[in-house]
């Protein structure tokens, strides 16, 4: 299983102390938000064979989100929340992020995704293909509030036309089914992740499956990520 990468983009509540000093809702809300948006516990459904096999961002995504786009092409801009986030899931002011705070975040993004293309390039040369699972958790509550969608299922699979694997997907979906789990197809999110250097590019080697599993499952928390779009990152 050493082909395999785990990316978990938002498990981590970390916002730096300084920049937690700038918000504009109170810091007791701030908190509340940061705990309902990221995929806190995520990281506990990773098996111990694997979890050398994960690159997790260590920062919440409320400081910045590696799986948006950093152009203006994000639809999550327009409810604030790009890859830096200002507003939160109530649709309130939360940051006014200064010229150097959107410079930092930016190398943070940069970095991160390196070494995404970093660790995928090692895997791809060792074995000459490469399976990405992109990891998160959601929650009802926080895609109703977000979208107003309801009906949602325990597991949702996302998948990428150009990194996609019928076989994995069937024996992903037949595990969750033969778990009593109630499984759906890039719904209510939809894509993967595709590392920066080989996204849009055809025969790569790479299979990228977003896992989304619901918190009602076990006591992951919910996080609002945009829906019906590629998670891919140019």
């Amino acid at each position: 299983m050493k082909n395999i990468l785990i990316h978990v983009p938002h498990a981590s509540t970390y916002i730096p102390e300084e920049y937690r000093r700038t918000a504009l809702i109170s810091a007791e809300e701030l908190e509340e938000e940061n705990q309902f948006m990221c995929d806190t516990g995520v990281l506990g459904l990773v098996p111990p064979a694997l979890e050398e096999n994960v690159v997790a961002f260590p920062y919440s995504r409320l400081y910045c989100d590696v799986e948006r786009f950093q152009d203006d092409s994000e639809p999550m801009e327009a409810y604030g929340m790009g890859y830096i986030y200002t507003r939160d899931s109530k649709g309130r002011e939360m940051f006014r992020p200064t010229d150097a705070h959107r410079a930092e975040v930016s190398a943070i993004y940069n970095q991160h995704h390196a070494e995404l293309d970093r660790r995928t390039s090692e895997i791809l040369e060792e074995f000459g293909k490469c399976l990405i699972i992109d990891l998160h958790s959601f929650g009802d509550t926080t895609v109703n509030r977000l979208f107003g969608w309801t009906d949602f299922p325990d597991v949702c699979i996302g998948t990428e036309p150009d990194y996609y694997s019928e076989e994995i997907v069937d024996g992903i979906c037949n595990l969750c089914k033969g778990l009593g789990l109630s499984v759906a197809m890039n719904y209510p999110y939809r894509g993967s992740m595709v590392p920066n250097r080989y996204f849009g590019k055809k025969d790569t080697g790479i299979v990228s499956g977003m896992l989304e599993i619901n918190k009602r499952v076990r006591g992951t928390r919910s996080h609002g990520r945009r829906p019906y779009r590629s998670a891919g990152v140019r």
